[in-house]
């Protein structure tokens, strides 16, 4: 019984944590999907293939403006929109699977509602920018 209310009260957090986190970027999601993705693609470009760290920060502002203005455009933002708001709900349905003793049904409950959410959320943006 101290397990499933160990388990439950670290559901709550995580999904306190995710909630702060996905109020702190609802309105700039789109940018903040952008600067995330050029973060990654300067760092991949550094361990992977060993490039300068100064070319790989300007492969990352490079990143970030064909990122964001794709993403300004219809077809870019539903191909970096949709992949993005599947990546962030398995992000969040895997850290639930991890948190709850490793529960499938939690993993699709929080991938569906985190799905949901972050395709609203990146309409939103959308509509709004």
């Amino acid at each position: 019984m101290a397990v499933a209310q160990g388990a439950f009260f670290a559901i709550g957090i995580v999904i306190g944590l995710v909630m702060t986190a996905i109020g702190l970027f609802a309105g700039p999601i789109i940018l903040f999907d952008s600067i995330a993705l050029a973060v990654v693609s300067a760092v991949c470009c550094n361990q992977f293939f060993e490039i300068h760290p100064a070319f790989c920060l300007l492969i990352g502002i490079a990143a970030f403006a064909v990122l964001f203005f794709l993403q300004h455009t219809r077809f870019g933002f539903w191909l970096i929109g949709g992949l993005l708001s599947a990546a962030w709900a398995f992000v969040f349905a895997f850290l639930a699977y991890v948190f709850s003793g490793e529960d499938m049904i939690w993993f699709y409950v929080i991938f569906g509602l985190a799905l949901v959410l972050m395709i609203w959320l990146h309409l939103r943006a959308k509509n709004n920018g």
